[in-house]
């Protein structure tokens, strides 16, 4: 079976098992018998990704909840928070909250809808972005976004991997990207809702 991977994939998938792995390689020594010693043949760097896109769909679901428990204290994720009129100017609220009652054909309190209200709208927003051609951008946030995450995650296990087989200076250093690769996710989460709102505005204009 032929298949080439996006985007999405290589940053948010395939690019957080890989730095997962190396880092477990690193950490346990005895692993790297695993490679040649005259180093990296082709077909084990075949196997060296498949198992990395492997690892990185497992890392991914760690990062799900990761990213659950990250905005929640900010009141949930970006896209949702929009609704409450964050991130954007007066202007930019006024006319996203027009934009978005006349898509879901209410005139009920944007602000009073629950998360899985907000979240449908959003997926409807994204998929009118989407079909007029106006998504580029928006994906590109949402893979940096994606990759942050993982990349998050990764460092997430391997902190713990690292306060149980190395010194405090090497679990603080990958403590420091874990926190790095959280505020990266941050900003990204951020851009990628402006952007989406701002696109579907100007689809109205």
């Amino acid at each position: 079976m032929n298949r080439t991977f996006d985007f999405y994939e290589y940053a948010g998938v395939i690019v957080p098992g890989a730095i997962l792995l190396m880092g477990l390689i690193w950490f346990f020594p005895e692993t790297r018998v695993l490679f040649s010693k005259e180093g990296v043949t082709f077909g084990e760097l075949g196997i060296f990704i498949i198992l990395a896109y492997a690892a990185g769909q497992l890392t991914q679901g760690i990062g799900n909840v990761l990213e659950w428990l990250f905005w929640r204290p900010f009141g949930g994720f970006p896209s949702v928070q929009i609704f409450d009129g964050k991130f954007l100017s007066t202007d930019q609220k006024a006319r996203v909250t027009d934009a978005l009652r006349t898509l879901s054909g209410s005139e009920q309190d944007l602000t009073k809808l629950s998360e899985p209200e907000r979240l449908a709208i959003v997926r409807q927003v994204y998929s009118r972005v989407s079909a007029a051609g106006q998504a580029t951008r928006v994906d590109t946030f949402n893979g940096n976004f994606g990759l942050m995450r993982g990349l998050a995650a990764s460092f997430a296990l391997l902190v713990v991997a690292a306060a149980f087989t190395s010194k405090l200076t090497v679990t603080l250093a990958v403590a420091a990207l874990l926190l790095l690769s959280l505020q990266r996710m941050y900003r990204f989460g951020r851009h990628y809702a402006i952007e989406l709102f701002l696109r579907y505005i100007s689809l109205k204009l």
